[in-house]
């Protein structure tokens, strides 16, 4: 079963990549593999920042997805970090590893 420290390193070793590939801010992970409650039904929860003005948003944002999922063989949540819902926000941003 995966955890967030193999999740993590992948993110890490990549994060220049991700920078301008994606234009990306920052990466993180949260949700059950972040508190290390996963299981075989767990998915893979990012929260993401991307550079304002990005073109493309939603292509850029599938594709980081797609490669996340093929990486690790596991579906993938994407959840904007400046559009988290107001009732889950404490609660992501109290769990959340960041790459």
């Amino acid at each position: 079963m995966i955890d967030s420290n193999q999740i993590l390193l992948y993110l890490s070793s990549n994060k220049d990549r991700f920078k301008k590939e994606y234009h990306l801010i920052k990466i993180g992970v949260f949700g059950s593999i972040a508190r290390g409650e996963q299981n075989d039904k767990s998915d893979i929860d990012l929260i993401v920042d991307f550079e304002d003005n990005t073109p493309d948003l939603y292509s850029i944002k599938q594709k980081l997805k797609n490669e996340i999922q093929s990486k690790f063989n596991l579906p993938v949540d994407i959840c904007r970090g400046k559009y988290i819902k107001p009732i889950f926000r404490n609660q992501i941003l109290t769990e959340v590893i960041y790459a």
